[in-house]
């Protein structure tokens, strides 16, 4: 007599259909939009907002290539986003922005191609090129420092630490190269705009440029 042959069953791992994948991801994503919707409340719509690309440093100039325009669902008096990315080209960034993040309206200095970003009042006056970074383009951050000479010595000061560069000219392009380089800042501090009037007629003014130096802090005063 011989051992009869028991079948061996062999259970099949298969991966799941392309079908089924789809399926248990719109799944997914459906239970996601209640979580969000259940949170948002029922005054939640969909609206345009503006996001950044990248991340945006204090005194960026915006270009088209900064933002993007995207539809969110949002609680209807969120008013603090900006809404449409057309609007806010050419304007100045106030604050650090992180990449996709909401541009809100209070961080940025709305302006047109030929106005002056509103709340900033301009300030123009004459730097010596060799008392200046070698470039500095429009939307970049600057410090400014006056140096008087007396009998006792020099004495520095400092006059307005990071200010919005609006332009600069020297009539060859934007850099500090030539002579009688006029520099054009956008500051929102009445008293401030006084100092610096004051140091570019009674003092030596010299321009540090801080774009992205956050961590560099600039004594108030030295003396020599």
């Amino acid at each position: 007599m011989t051992d009869v042959q028991q079948p061996v069953l062999r259970v099949k791992k298969r991966l799941p259909s392309g079908r089924a994948v789809l399926g248990g991801l719109l799944v997914s994503l459906a239970v996601v939009s209640i979580l969000i919707a259940s949170r948002i409340g029922e005054d939640a719509t969909f609206q345009s907002v503006v996001v950044a690309r990248q991340e945006l440093a204090p005194g960026t100039v915006i270009e088209p290539q900064h933002v993007e325009q995207v539809r969110m669902r949002l609680a209807d008096d969120a008013n603090f986003v900006v809404a449409n990315s057309e609007s806010i080209i050419g304007s100045v960034v106030l604050g650090p922005v992180g990449q996709n993040e909401f541009l809100q309206v209070a961080n940025i200095a709305v302006s047109g191609p030929d106005t002056l970003p509103s709340g900033l009042a301009e300030v123009s006056i004459e730097i010596e090129p060799s008392r200046a970074p070698a470039r500095i383009a429009s939307g970049e951050l600057v410090s400014l420092l006056a140096t008087y000479e007396d009998n006792n010595g020099s004495r520095t000061t400092l006059i307005a630490d990071r200010v919005v560069v609006l332009s600069y000219d020297n009539g060859a392009g934007d850099d500090f190269s030539g002579s009688d380089t006029v520099l054009r800042l956008g500051v929102s501090n009445g008293d401030v705009a006084s100092a610096i009037v004051t140091a570019a007629i009674t003092g030596d003014v010299s321009v540090v440029g801080v774009t992205g130096a956050n961590d560099v802090t600039i004594p108030q005063e030295v003396i020599g």
